[in-house]
Protein backbone atom coordinates (compact mmCIF):
# COMPACT_ATOMS: atom_id res chain seq x y z
CA UNK A 1 0.00 0.00 0.00
CA UNK A 2 1.01 3.74 -0.85
CA UNK A 3 1.97 5.48 2.42
CA UNK A 4 2.58 9.30 2.40
CA UNK A 5 2.93 11.68 5.24
CA UNK A 6 0.84 14.85 4.83
CA UNK A 7 1.84 18.31 6.17
CA UNK A 8 -0.70 20.64 7.70
CA UNK A 9 -1.78 22.75 4.80
CA UNK A 10 -2.38 19.78 2.63
CA UNK A 11 -4.64 18.34 5.05
CA UNK A 12 -6.60 21.42 5.62
CA UNK A 13 -7.40 21.89 1.96
CA UNK A 14 -7.87 18.19 1.73
CA UNK A 15 -10.84 18.00 3.86
CA UNK A 16 -11.98 22.23 3.98
CA UNK A 17 -10.66 22.96 0.02
CA UNK A 18 -9.58 20.13 -1.69
CA UNK A 19 -9.78 22.69 -5.60
CA UNK A 20 -6.39 23.88 -3.52
CA UNK A 21 -4.56 20.99 -3.95
CA UNK A 22 -1.97 20.45 -6.14
CA UNK A 23 -2.84 17.18 -8.94
CA UNK A 24 -0.64 14.21 -7.68
CA UNK A 25 -1.93 15.07 -4.29
CA UNK A 26 -5.55 14.91 -5.08
CA UNK A 27 -4.41 11.88 -6.91
CA UNK A 28 -3.09 10.88 -3.73
CA UNK A 29 -5.93 11.70 -1.55
CA UNK A 30 -8.45 9.88 -3.19
CA UNK A 31 -7.04 6.50 -3.75
CA UNK A 32 -6.77 6.82 0.20
CA UNK A 33 -10.27 7.01 -0.39
CA UNK A 34 -10.65 4.38 -2.15
CA UNK A 35 -8.62 2.07 0.29
CA UNK A 36 -5.33 1.78 -1.60
CA UNK A 37 -3.26 4.09 0.10
CA UNK A 38 -2.79 5.79 3.63
CA UNK A 39 -1.89 9.10 4.62
CA UNK A 40 -0.02 9.69 8.13
CA UNK A 41 -0.83 12.56 10.28
CA UNK A 42 2.11 13.76 12.16
CA UNK A 43 0.34 14.49 15.76
CA UNK A 44 2.52 17.64 15.91
CA UNK A 45 0.11 18.70 12.61
CA UNK A 46 -2.93 19.02 15.72
CA UNK A 47 -0.12 21.72 17.84
CA UNK A 48 -0.05 23.81 14.31
CA UNK A 49 -3.55 24.35 13.82
CA UNK A 50 -4.21 25.10 17.36
CA UNK A 51 -1.43 27.46 17.36
CA UNK A 52 -2.88 29.07 13.90
CA UNK A 53 -6.34 29.12 15.31
CA UNK A 54 -5.07 30.98 18.30
CA UNK A 55 -3.30 33.62 15.96
CA UNK A 56 -6.84 34.77 14.26
CA UNK A 57 -6.43 32.23 11.34
CA UNK A 58 -9.45 30.73 10.20
CA UNK A 59 -8.39 26.92 10.09
CA UNK A 60 -9.74 23.72 10.97
CA UNK A 61 -10.01 23.11 14.68
CA UNK A 62 -8.76 20.40 15.93
CA UNK A 63 -11.88 18.48 16.85
CA UNK A 64 -12.61 19.03 13.27
CA UNK A 65 -9.53 17.27 12.17
CA UNK A 66 -9.62 14.52 15.12
CA UNK A 67 -13.06 13.61 13.77
CA UNK A 68 -12.65 13.37 9.69
CA UNK A 69 -9.57 11.16 10.92
CA UNK A 70 -11.47 8.88 13.37
CA UNK A 71 -14.25 8.62 10.11
CA UNK A 72 -11.64 7.29 7.78
CA UNK A 73 -9.90 4.20 7.05
CA UNK A 74 -6.83 5.66 5.36
CA UNK A 75 -5.82 8.60 7.26
CA UNK A 76 -4.13 7.96 10.48
CA UNK A 77 -2.21 9.72 13.27
CA UNK A 78 1.71 9.31 13.51
CA UNK A 79 3.66 10.20 16.72
CA UNK A 80 6.46 12.46 16.66
CA UNK A 81 9.15 10.09 19.14
CA UNK A 82 13.27 10.29 19.76
CA UNK A 83 13.58 9.28 16.34
CA UNK A 84 11.79 12.11 14.74
CA UNK A 85 13.37 14.50 17.29
CA UNK A 86 16.49 13.73 16.36
CA UNK A 87 15.39 13.59 12.06
CA UNK A 88 14.36 17.46 13.38
CA UNK A 89 17.76 18.40 14.50
CA UNK A 90 19.20 17.75 11.30
CA UNK A 91 17.32 20.14 8.76
CA UNK A 92 18.39 23.37 10.07
CA UNK A 93 18.00 24.56 6.81
CA UNK A 94 14.64 24.53 7.03
CA UNK A 95 13.21 27.54 9.09
CA UNK A 96 9.75 27.05 10.50
CA UNK A 97 9.73 24.40 12.98
CA UNK A 98 6.40 22.79 11.50
CA UNK A 99 8.16 22.34 8.34
CA UNK A 100 10.92 20.51 10.16
CA UNK A 101 8.89 18.31 11.76
CA UNK A 102 6.67 17.35 8.93
CA UNK A 103 9.87 16.75 6.93
CA UNK A 104 11.51 14.70 10.11
CA UNK A 105 8.56 12.56 10.01
CA UNK A 106 8.73 11.41 6.29
CA UNK A 107 12.07 10.80 6.59
CA UNK A 108 11.86 8.64 9.64
CA UNK A 109 9.07 6.81 7.94
CA UNK A 110 10.58 6.40 4.41
CA UNK A 111 7.30 8.45 2.67
CA UNK A 112 7.20 11.15 0.70
CA UNK A 113 5.29 14.57 2.23
CA UNK A 114 2.60 15.63 0.65
CA UNK A 115 3.06 19.34 0.27
CA UNK A 116 3.36 22.63 -2.03
CA UNK A 117 5.29 24.18 -0.03
CA UNK A 118 8.15 25.73 -1.88
CA UNK A 119 10.68 25.92 0.51
CA UNK A 120 10.17 22.15 1.02
CA UNK A 121 9.80 21.48 -2.28
CA UNK A 122 13.24 23.19 -2.80
CA UNK A 123 15.05 21.62 -0.30
CA UNK A 124 14.99 18.39 -1.65
CA UNK A 125 14.90 16.86 1.60
CA UNK A 126 12.41 14.64 1.41
CA UNK A 127 10.26 13.95 -1.78
CA UNK A 128 7.41 15.66 -2.27
CA UNK A 129 3.68 15.03 -3.52
CA UNK A 130 1.85 17.87 -5.15
CA UNK A 131 1.46 18.59 -8.68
Amino acid sequence: MNRAVTDTHALVWYLARPKRLGRAATRLFLAAEAGRAQILIPSVLLVELALLREHGRKVLGVAEVMAAVAQSDSLAFTPFHLQEAREFALLSSLDDPFDRMMVATARVLGCALITGDEIITSSGLTPVVWD
